[in-house]
């Protein structure tokens, strides 16, 4: 399930993103075609050189051909129209004739021309004019022709007719528009691309790169507190030397007290066998003593206890 709707989404983006969308450049040659318009040539060759732009030139009578060509674009494709002299004016005839164009770039249309209908409403996403307001400077008018419609900007100039297409503000104006196209296709390419890569990349790994931080952070706290429950722990005292003595001193006193315990009992034999209570009377000597203590305590008494308790003994008889 999971890969059919990774599929559905690939084909998606690849149906509906313009990646194989370019932009279409007409050139409409004036009157007698390329001959008289070296400066419009330079112009096409300086837009051949722009990627993901294809431009073909029309003679002004065959604007027909144009609209054909325009017609057979793939989808997406931006639609640019560019004409000078009398190709200007037939320019609106194929924008009028065509579904849709998104640039007309008009030079100095003629006012020779004898069939100029206005521009279609909705044809055309914008047209730029330049012409020579002073028809005495372009012999007659032949630049001089202001088209008529919708979103027409109209820049002045004071080029004569022959010397317009060799204005380099108008071939920047020209690169600069196509431009335009041609960058708005490559982000959207761009966009296209990452999305298909996004959506190629495993749902497994988004996760663990999401859930990494988040236990790694968990284990960071848990060693945290745990540094610091062990700093916060008190720490038990170490026992000194005097504390070793003094409790090696209570322990002596305990076994002292058991051993004058045990003398007391060895006073109770001594008189049992005074009194003839055991079958076998005998005499108690230090000896006897020294074994019975070992005996009893497992270790040996010091001298000063066994020399007090020899005393007592020796007392009772």
């Amino acid at each position: 399930m999971y890969r059919r709707a990774i599929a559905i989404a690939l084909f998606g983006l690849l149906v509906c993103s313009p990646v194989h969308a370019k932009t279409f450049v007409g050139v409409i040659w004036p009157l007698f075609g390329p001959l008289p318009a070296i400066g419009l040539l330079e112009l096409v060759t300086e837009i051949k050189k722009m990627p993901e732009v294809e431009v073909v030139t029309y003679l002004h009578q065959s604007w027909r051909t144009l609209v054909e060509d325009i017609e057979h674009q793939p989808p997406g494709t931006h639609i640019v129209v560019v004409g000078y002299s009398l190709g200007a004016n037939n320019s609106v005839l194929v924008a009028n004739n065509s579904k849709y164009v998104d640039l007309i770039v008009a030079l100095q249309p003629s006012m020779l021309s004898l069939d100029d209908p206005p521009l279609s409403s909705g044809k055309v996403g914008r047209t730029i004019e330049v012409y020579n307001p002073n028809p005495w400077m372009t012999f007659g008018g032949m630049g001089s022709k202001r088209l008529v419609g919708e979103n027409i900007e109209y820049i002045a100039n004071n080029d004569s007719h022959p010397g317009a297409q060799f204005n380099s503000q108008f071939h920047e104006l020209v690169k600069s528009e196509i431009a335009k196209f041609v960058t708005k296709d490559l982000r959207e390419t761009a966009r296209a691309e990452a999305r298909v890569r996004a959506a190629q990349v495993p749902r497994s790994a988004k996760v663990a790169s999401v859930d990494e931080p988040t236990s790694q952070q968990s284990e960071s706290n848990s060693k945290d507190r745990s540094k610091s429950a062990r700093a916060d722990a008190p720490k038990s005292p170490e026992p000194t030397k005097v504390e070793h003595v003094v409790v090696e001193h209570v322990a002596d006193e305990h076994r002292t007290q058991r051993l004058i315990a045990g003398t007391g009992f060895i006073d109770k034999i001594s008189s049992s066998v005074d009194s003839g209570d055991l079958l076998l009377q005998r005499q108690l000597t230090v000896g006897d003593l020294r074994d019975y203590a070992k005996r009893t305590y497992n270790r040996a008494p010091s001298t000063d206890l066994v020399a007090s308790a020899s005393s007592q003994a020796e007392a009772s008889k």
